[in-house]
This record gives C-alpha cells, structure tokens and sequence, in this order.
C-alpha cells in the first residue's frame, strides 16, 4: 500500500512508488477511470484534478491495491471521524429537556432540531457526527451487534427495551451510552416519552428496566481519539472501516467518494492549512501535501507526484471553475473582454470597459438565445457559452477579447485585433504558468483561467539597479479579496536561490545584467497570476573603503620597502601594487614590497594600490612620496691579515665577507698609526724598520649607491 492522507489521521502505511510492471493500457484506463471523479472534486474542493489523481496512482499503485479492492479505497485514507467523543456526548447533552413527539423528524443537516422520538434522537445525533444509521429502534437493533460479556462500554453504544419480552424481537425503545463518569458509571441520554422528553440517564438504570434488550454496538460507528481515529472531514464520505494489512482504513462506496474524501480533507483539515494557502500552484500545492502525508520523506513522494503528473499530462484534466459574477456597474478589463466576446456573438455593444445598461441588454439577449436563465449578469454558464476556440492567426473581436485579458495581466500582445506571434507565446506562457500544456491553443480551460486570472496591478521597483544596493518591490493591492503574494527575484535569466523576499541586495555577480522580480499571487479556486518587473542593467559597485597606502622602511639603496594597503572592502577585494620612481612605472615592481634600487638614487618612490572586485569599479590608490633615496650602507665582518709577522715576511690582508656583493677594495698599511708610503696593495713584506713596530692594514669598499666604507685589522706586533 503507499501513503495515507494526513499525519495523524491514523497509522503511518509505507509508500511505495507505482509499480512499473502495470501495462501501459491499464495505465490508460485507470486515468480515464478518474478524470470525472477528479474534476468534480476539483470543483467542489478546489484540489487539482491532476493532484488528486497523481495521489491516487501512487496510493493505489494505479488501482490495483488490495485497500481498492476491499474498501474502494484510492488514497489509503485513514478510518477518519469527524466528531470526538467529547463532542458527541456535550451534542447529546445539549438535547436534554427538549420534547418527546411520537414520529417526529429531526434532519441530519438541522443543528437544532426542536423535538425528537427515542429513534430520531439516536439518528440524528449519529449523523451529525458522520456516522449515518437507519430509524426505528427495531431498525436500529438489527443492524447492531450485541457487546460481549465483560466487555467495557463505549460511546455510541445502543440500549434497547422490547415491547413484549415474549417476542425474539419486540424492539420498542432505544438510547445512547455517551460518556463515562467520575463515578465509573456510563451515562445515557434518551427520549423516554411525552412526559419525561430527552432525559439523561445512567447505564446501570437501563439494566435494571423491565424488558431490557441489552447493550449493542453498531460496528460503524466512529468517533476521533478511539482506535487510532483521528477527526477528519474526510470522515462524511465513509460508509464505514476497515482493516487492510495492519492498517485501519476508510471504506467508501464510490470513486467518487473516495475521491471527495480526500479532498474534504486538503480543504478543511487543519493539518492541510499551509496547502490550502497554495492550492491555485500545482508545483507548490504538490510540495505541500507532501510534507503533510509522507513528513520524513516528503521530497521523495512530491518527486513521485511531479513526475507522474508531468509524464501522463495530468494538468490537462484540470478544470477552473468560474466563480466569478460580472454585474452591472463592474468594470475593468475582464468586462471588456465581455463586451469583445458579446460583439464577436453578433450582438450590439461598445467595449467601454463598464457593465452599462447596454451590455445588460446584450446579455439578456444572448442568454435567450442560448436558452439560458435571462438575469443579464455574466457568470460560469453565460461565460461558458460565449467562450469559442482560438488559434494563431485568428482575428476578429475574440482575438480582441484574448489581447484584452492578456495585456491587463502585463503578458506582450499582437497588435489589435490579430493573433499572431506576440499572443502565440504568451498564450503559451500563461498556459504553463496557469499549470496546463502549453499548446497555444485557447481553448475553455485557457479562456476560463484567463477570466479566473487574479486582478492584478504592475509591480512597481524602487532602489538604484547597482552592486551593494537594495532593490525593492512594491507588488499593489490584488484582489479580489484577500490574495497572498510571493516573491522570486531572477538574474541573467536565472531564478536566485533563496531571493524570496519583496526586496533584495544587488550582489556582485549579478553585475551587467538586468533584475527581474516575478510577484505571484495565489488565492484558492482562481489562477495563479504571475505579474513581474524588471530593473535597468546592475551597475558595478563602489568600493567602500579604500585607504591610502603608506610606504615603511628605510628610504636607501639595498633596503626593502613595504607598502602598507589597509583593509580594502566590502568582502574580499583583490589588491595589486605598482611602484614608481619620479612618477614613472618601475619595470616589474608589482608586489607589495621593493627593494631600493641604485637607480634609485637621489629620487623620490610612490606606491599605487590598485583594489578590484567582481561587479565593483577598480580604485586606484597612491602613496605619498618618500624621502629622496639615500646612498646605500655597505656592511663588512672578518677583515685580517695573514702571515708571519716578522722581518723579511709577506704579510696578507683579508678583506673579509662584504654586502651587498660587488664591492671593490683598496689598501693603505699602516706602522702604528702612520701610513706606510707607497704600502697600497693587499700584499706587505716585512722591511727591518718594522721590527719591534705593529703593523695593521685598513681595507676601504667601494660599490655604487653605496657609502664607501674603511675596515681597520686588528694590529701586529712584528719581531
């Protein structure tokens, strides 16, 4: 079996995907099957025809379920009630003191009847609350069971007295068990006679009365928040229930009222609120149900349905009733439309947009004609006869009447009274969004859902169409009466995930490009209307923090400068760097730090931070200058002389590591700390005049931007 009807409208059954072993022929009949029960369901509930029969081959796996089988059963609808005991005993209650009268009748649909007999009582109180039963106590006892010894009573359960004891079956009085009391006792509510009228009783009273018959229980009777039976509205089209497999459920007479069941249910059961809110969208309504019948698989079963609905074309077996009354003193575009369709039947009217006393006259006589009932108001039937199919290159004033309907809903037209390519596509376009196949064809689904069309006006945008801005939408007053709207923005074509909302922050990407926003409005029993608004072309952003790069570090050849960017926004901006010299680009000086070149020299640096984002303009933006460049310091370790110092050596200088690398040298020896004459290469020998002296040697580096640099040796005493 597949899934039930509503959460908590009895067992979970689990859901099973049609079976794909059905022929394609008993696929064939089976949708034939439904379409009448499905769309007089439609009409009397408002639940698309192709919803409840997409539904009804998942739940009974195309009619062959054994829950069809036994109880007619297409949707595995729960044994339902619609009343709780609670109810049924304050409803029996409520009857006390009222007058006995022999043969009085109290209608089911009465909620107040103003006399009873012992019968009409028990009749009347089980109807109402969706358990019909037949009249006469002697009735009523045959097709009641007797309730097993030593079992507990319950509500609804019958008590009866015979007339004569001494017949099997001299059943002339019967009374209703409503509830139990504090005491433990059973209560009983009866018509007892004239002089007593609707009394309330006991249980253990009944027992002890001469020729009491017993207490018997009618095996259809149901009441909510007992054996797994919840309140539903479905509960009025049962004839009773049923155990399939380990499931309670629903037995009906009739597809047709399996059918309505459901239906009721969607329409008027509480835990159906938020489909109800959406059941002019298949998708939507498809989407919402699901999460009430299958709530831990919710995504999967609306996919079944989708998918069932889209492969057998089951939107086409949608009906729009028409609800709506064109009256005199209306206007608006629909009237026109009238008026067009009343000139192409060949009856004198001008298409002035008003229900003026001529188009009453027009009416009246177009619905002689049409031998329908003359009160000069346009409603289903006089609609339904003015209606004629269309095609593409049609002309003529329905054309006219169809290019009226379509522009007021903002779809593009064909110029007056043609149908041609412009009206081709929206037909289309309405078609698909109205949940029908998009034919082109206007036929009396497309002229009926065009007249059920929601009175819309053209949303208005406000807002500047840029990255980082707010655009929002102004959807108007729909009608008639209440109609809830939703928003859809769109960019590049492409709905926005989670952009619901009636206003929405331009982002990045949808930067070159236009905004649309599509305002859909919903209210049950009319189309679903779509009306949009688009923005102009999203213009980059503006960057809006762009600070001034600062330049750190020692402002000389050799030393590295780093540029300091700042923190750039909105979100994650890309920076990039160019440093210049005198204004003037630096080849391949593009990162944020520099190291100062001996070009350099003598000349001021500037760094330029260039910040670009997607959908954003670039900014550029440039450092103050520096100092001019200063000449560069050279460093040196490990100046010293080798070699043995004494007479008639050579003594050796060691320049030592320099940096940066390049760097020249000269020499100057020194005795003590007098230059030695003409002792100016990096060699020395060792003369006598040096003997008992210290001898040291100093090593001057040269490199260009660079500050020349002496290094002195540490001295030598030479023997």
């Amino acid at each position: 079996m597949a899934i039930g009807v509503a959460v908590g409208l009895g067992p979970a059954v689990t859901f099973v995907s049609p079976s794909d072993a059905i022929t394609s022929s008993t696929k064939t009949k089976f949708i034939a099957s439904m379409v009448t029960a499905a769309q007089n369901t439609q009409r009397k509930f408002g639940v698309p025809a192709s919803v409840s029969m997409a539904q009804a081959i998942a739940a009974s796996d195309w009619g062959t379920s054994s829950a069809v089988d036994k109880a007619k059963n297409y949707f595995d609808t729960p044994c339902s009630a619609s009343m709780t005991a609670s109810q049924f005993a304050k409803l029996a209650e409520a009857q006390v003191g009222k007058p006995y009268v022999l043969g009085a009748e109290a209608a089911i649909s009465n909620p107040d009847p103003p006399k009873f007999d012992c019968s009409e009582l028990v009749q009347w109180l089980f109807g109402r609350s969706g358990n019909e039963i037949t009249d006469l106590a002697a009735s009523q006892y045959n097709v009641t069971k007797k309730v097993p010894s030593g079992s507990s009573p319950k509500p609804g359960d019958l008590v009866f007295l015979r007339n004569n004891p001494a017949r099997a079956n001299g059943i002339g009085h019967v009374a209703v068990v409503t509830k139990k009391k504090a005491d433990g006792g059973w209560e009983v509510i009866e018509a007892r006679g004239r002089a007593y009228g609707v009394v309330k009783t006991t249980l253990s009273y009944w027992k002890q009365r001469s020729y009491y018959a017993g207490l018997r229980r009618y095996s259809k009777f149901v009441l909510a928040n007992g054996d797994s039976v919840t309140a539903s509205a479905s509960a009025t089209y049962q004839s009773g229930c049923t155990t399939v497999g380990s499931s309670q459920l629903g037995k009906f007479t009739s597809m047709t009222n399996s059918f309505y069941a459901n239906g009721a249910a969607i329409a008027e059961d509480s835990a159906y609120a938020d489909a109800r809110a959406v059941m002019s969208s298949v998708p939507r309504l498809v989407d919402a149900i699901a999460k009430v019948v299958k709530p831990k698989s919710a995504s999967s079963y609306a996919n079944t349905l989708d998918e069932l609905i889209d492969t057998y074309n089951l939107n086409d077996y949608n009906v729009v009733p028409i609800k709506r009354l064109f009256e005199s003193g209306d206007d608006g575009a629909k009237v026109t439309a009238v008026q067009y369709l009343l000139k192409a039947a060949g009856y004198s009217v001008s298409a002035t947009g008003t229900f003026d006393a001529a188009t009453v006259s027009a009416v009246r006589k177009f619905q002689k004609a049409k031998k329908l009932e003359v009160d000069g108001q346009v409603g289903q039937y006089t609609l339904t006869a003015l209606f004629a199919k269309l095609t593409s290159g049609d002309t003529g004033s329905r054309t006219t009447a169809l290019n009226t309907l379509l522009d007021d809903l903002g779809y593009r037209t064909t110029d007056g009274d043609g149908f041609g390519s412009a009206t081709l596509a929206s037909v289309k376009s309405f078609q698909a969004t109205a949940g029908h196949s998009a034919s082109g064809t206007v036929d009396t689904y497309t002229w009926s859902a065009l007249f059920m069309s929601l009175d819309t006006v053209a949303p208005k945008l406000t807002g500047t169409a840029r990255v980082g801005q707010t655009l929002s939408v102004d959807g108007g007053n729909w009608g008639p009466g209440a109609v809830a709207l939703s928003y859809q923005w769109y960019s590049d074509g492409k709905a926005i995930s989670g952009a619901t909302a009636n206003s929405y922050d331009v982002q990045p990407t949808d930067a070159g490009s236009p905004l649309r926003v599509v305002v859909t409005g919903l209210r049950t029993n009319y189309t679903q209307t779509e009306r949009a608004a688009q923005s102009d072309v999203v213009d980059n952003g503006t960057l809006t923090a762009t600070p001034t790069p600062k330049i750190t570090g020692t402002v000389a050849v050799g030393n590295k400068l780093t540029a300091v960017a700042g923190t750039w926004g909105p979100g994650k901006v890309t920076l990039a760097y160019q440093w210049s010299r005198n204004g003037k680009e630096i080849d391949g000086a593009t990162s944020s730090s520099y190291a100062v070149q001996v070009a350099d020299l003598d000349d001021v640096l500037t760094v330029a931070v260039t910040g670009t984002r997607v959908g954003y303009n670039a900014v550029t933006k440039t450092s103050a200058k520096t100092d001019a460049v200063a000449a560069g310091t050279l460093s040196v370790k490990g100046v010293k002389i080798t070699g043995t110092a004494k007479v008639g050596k050579t003594l050796t200088a060691v320049p030592g590591t320099w940096a940066p690398s390049g760097v020249t040298f000269t020499y100057q020896w020194y005795r003590g700390s007098a230059k030695i004459a003409g002792a100016t290469k990096s060699t020395y020998k060792l003369a006598k005049v040096n003997k008992g002296k210290v001898v040291s040697v100093r090593v001057v580096g040269s490199l260009e931007g660079y500050r020349n640099l002496g290094k002195q040796s540490a001295k030598l005493k030479i023997s």
